[in-house]
């Protein structure tokens, strides 16, 4: 349920409208410029979600084992198709690079690319560069700058904190 309210989140925009299946949705806070939310029906309960220039949207969640789930969807994506895996290439501001699969989920007619569990470099290197530039098949589909990437993830920390059963975010093995 987590993968349809995040499309819902992203294809309407972080300060979107409400729309009828999204009334669960709790806000929980922000983290700087990312809107933390909390679905109690979800295995990751609390997620942030931003949207930025250009139409691109990005979902993280903080894993109760210290991963970090990602999704992200553009609306004009064309090259997507639900169900399908797509091997995506992140490039951050310090010309780190990753080339990670991330599964095709759709909602009504758009596309948004989604993986449960991104590397831990990967989690280092999206807290704390302040640009994004993400490629399928060498064509440049999205670039974004993060700038507030880690207060997201803090803020994520602190929001799976207060919730019952989930892991206290002071834990080395957390970060």
């Amino acid at each position: 349920m987590l993968v349809r309210t995040l499309l819902l989140v992203l294809l309407l925009g972080a300060t979107g409208p409400a729309v009828a299946g999204d009334r669960d949705r709790s806000r929980w806070g922000k983290g700087s410029s990312w809107d933390v939310h909390v679905d109690p029906d979800a295995d990751n309960p609390c997620y942030a979600v931003r949207g930025f220039f250009g139409g691109t949207g990005i979902l993280i969640a903080v894993r109760s084992d210290g991963g970090l789930a990602f999704a992200i969807a553009r609306d004009v994506w064309q090259f997507a198709e639900a169900g399908k895996t797509y091997r995506l290439k992140f490039v951050f501001g310090n010309d780190a690079t990753y080339e990670e699969e991330l599964e095709a989920v759709a909602i009504g007619s758009s596309v948004a690319l989604w993986k449960s569990r991104m590397s831990a470099a990967f989690q280092s290197d999206f807290r704390a560069k302040t640009n994004l530039h993400v490629y399928h098949q060498g064509l440049l589909i999205s670039s974004v700058l993060l700038l507030d990437a880690d207060q997201a993830v803090a803020q994520l920390r602190t929001c799976n904190a207060s919730l019952p059963g989930m892991i206290d975010p002071t834990n080395p093995a957390f970060r």
